[in-house]
């Protein structure tokens, strides 16, 4: 599938191990809905600035899905403000961008519903959606939002691409992942990326 603006997510996510079932079954379900997921992570260029290459992607993406949940603070006592910044430039984008730009449409994730409002209030009237850290939620969530969001009629429903999405984690990845000579453990996001896509070669048309 060729990369276009009306066909590219900027997927806002965090991306450590405690995330990484949410975050595998958000890109799988982006792809089996017929879109291609885009990150920072995709690029791994020390000559490229952080913040230029997610104000590229942002540019680059119609279709952005920014979760929130990752609230805790560090072992400094520190919490971690890079989803509600990319959000920001996101909704930015949108708001002062060009015509194009204006088309933008914005997923909000959060863990527990309504749990924003004590850490961003600004947000307050945005219909958040809580996956309560469940995998099968999120895929629900984020497939009714890109049908409903770009109006196609050709995308299966939830209980298809979650029954899917099950047999691809436990028949078809690790099989993957072997014969690339990789480890499930330590995948790049690219990693994840080309087998997901490899595995939904039908769907990618």
């Amino acid at each position: 599938m060729v990369k276009s603006y009306s066909n590219c997510v900027f997927v806002n996510c965090p991306f450590d191990d405690d995330f990484k079932d949410i975050l595998y079954a958000i890109i799988y379900t982006v792809y089996r809905c017929g879109f291609i997921p885009r990150s920072a992570l995709e690029e791994d260029n020390a000559l490229n600035n952080r913040l230029s290459k997610i104000e590229n992607l942002i540019e680059e993406c119609r279709f952005g899905i920014h979760d929130l949940s990752r609230t805790e603070i560090n072992l400094h006592s520190l919490p971690r403000f890079n989803m509600p910044f990319e959000a920001g430039v996101f909704f930015g984008a949108k708001k002062f961008g060009n015509k194009q730009q204006k088309t933008k449409v914005a997923l909000v994730l959060e863990r527990q519903k309504y749990l924003y409002q004590q850490f961003i209030s600004d947000l307050n009237g945005i219909d958040t959606k809580a996956h309560n850290n469940e995998p099968e939620k999120a895929i629900k969530i984020v497939r009714d939002w890109l049908q409903s969001s770009s109006g196609r009629t050709t995308i299966n429903g939830h209980l298809k691409i979650i029954k899917d999405y099950n047999h691809f984690m436990i028949n078809i990845l690790p099989g993957l992942v072997q014969n690339s000579g990789l480890e499930i453990d330590d995948l790049t996001f690219n990693d994840y990326c080309l087998i997901v896509e490899s595995s939904l070669v039908p769907y990618m048309d």
